[in-house]
């Protein structure tokens, strides 16, 4: 017979956990050695808007049709400022179709 033993842990520790996790995995993959700074890296919905220049309907209309990489934390929708900037690098064209659409 099994002994069952229970943790509890607050989300917050549960958020350091994972964030010590992803950071041990960087550093000991083959990953560049650039020092990942997850805080850094986040963006809110309207920080990514006002990098790419459009407004919040379309970056929630790139986010249902999976154009765009986004991760929920808490519910709340979040935005790598690496991944926005090397999707606008390769999408020039998507975002200038949609940044001349909204200025018209």
């Amino acid at each position: 017979m099994s002994k069952t033993i229970l943790y509890s842990y607050s989300q917050k520790d549960i958020e350091n956990l994972i964030e010590l996790t992803i950071e041990k995995f960087t550093r000991n993959s083959s990953l560049p050695n650039e020092h990942i700074n997850l805080k850094s890296d986040r963006l809110t919905q309207n920080q990514a808007c006002k990098l790419l220049g459009i407004t919040p309907q379309t970056i929630i209309n790139w986010k249902k049709k999976n154009l765009i990489p986004f991760y929920k934390i808490n519910g709340a929708i979040f935005y790598s400022k690496n991944e926005i900037l090397e999707l606008a690098h390769q999408n020039k064209a998507l975002l200038h179709k949609y940044s001349r659409k909204e200025k018209a």
